[in-house]
């Protein structure tokens, strides 16, 4: 029997990689296999996993013919998969040594079918920048559908709950027939958890913060393409279109705030991306179209123009 799987979907990542992989190997009490999937790098990164792969027998390789971004890579993961809990790890991050225990013991003991538990930021040298993710939760807290898409409305400046990394259940994931949207490059976890808790899932957040998420300049993560964000935002659309007649009316609610704020953001980034391309006027453009978008747009651009100075 094997307790985890652990996936890394990895994009050139050869740089990184290996501290991902390791960390992964180096978890304790568990029985775990670990699948790395090279997401039609350029570089060495599929040379560098199959390296590892022929030093120890619990890692695999898959070679994806095109990149498909992390939905796709992971949900071929999820099909090779065996173990009984599934972890997502990217490529440049990292995990502390107890972590899948000590979620899988939760997971147990609360019948849960995902965990999440906290994350810690480091710099590019491996060190804590600032506090863990999520703060002011003592111990283990359930979050309903309710709570999650009220942690996920894309508010300026506050911690989403979709940055978590989660462990999910092998059995409820097949059963449900449930996997990542292929056509989401951003927010694909969030959507993930989404669908899980719309068909009944238990989710479970420890506080405790096992998660090593490294923040990177130019990383995908520090910014937005408005592609992908108008991709998050017809995913959005498709969710409720498929459960509205089934979601309590107060998650019909906050999901359709979150649709406005998920637009306003996608003008946001357009109108940012034609400034930085010197096209103020397609920036003004973006905003005509969306006036509501024009007070998230000017915190966005003083928020710049203060980093810029210091």
């Amino acid at each position: 029997m094997t307790d985890a799987t652990v996936i890394i979907a990895a994009w050139k990542a050869e740089a990184h990689l290996a501290r991902s992989v390791q960390s992964a190997l180096a978890q304790r009490d568990v029985s775990l296999e670990v699948i790395v999937i090279d997401d039609a790098s350029s570089d060495g990164t599929a040379a560098l996993a199959y390296r590892m792969a022929a030093q120890d027998a619990r890692i695999s390789v898959l070679q994806l013919a095109q990149n498909g971004g992390p939905g796709v890579a992971r949900n071929a993961g999820i099909d090779r998969a065996r173990g009984d809990w599934i972890a997502v790890l990217d490529s440049d991050d990292a995990m502390a040594p107890e972590r899948l225990a000590s979620m899988i013991a939760l997971a147990r003991a609360k019948s849960a079918d995902a965990i999440y538990d906290n994350f810690q930021p480091l710099d590019e040298a491996e060190q804590p920048v600032g506090s863990p993710h999520i703060s002011g939760i003592e111990g283990p807290v359930r979050w309903d559908l309710t709570a999650f898409l009220a942690g996920n409305q894309a508010h300026p400046g506050r911690p989403s709950l979709g940055y978590l990394k989660p462990l999910l259940s092998r059995r409820f994931l097949n059963a449900q027939d449930v996997r990542y949207d292929p056509r989401l490059r951003n927010g694909e976890d969030f959507h993930l958890m989404l669908e899980m808790l719309a068909r009944g899932a238990e989710l479970w957040f420890t506080p405790k913060p096992g998660y090593l998420y490294t923040t990177r300049a130019g990383s995908i993560s520090n910014r937005l393409d408005p592609g992908h964000a108008r991709a998050l935002a017809r995913a959005d659309a498709a969710f409720l279109d498929r459960h509205v007649a089934t979601l309590p009316a107060d998650c019909v609610t906050l999901m359709r705030r979150r649709q406005a704020r998920i637009a306003d953001l996608a003008t946001t980034e357009s109108a940012m991306q034609a400034l930085r391309g010197a096209r103020p006027d397609l920036a003004t453009l973006e905003l005509l179209r969306r006036p509501r978008a024009f007070g998230r747009f000017a915190n966005q651009l003083g928020e710049a123009v203060r980093r810029r100075l210091r």
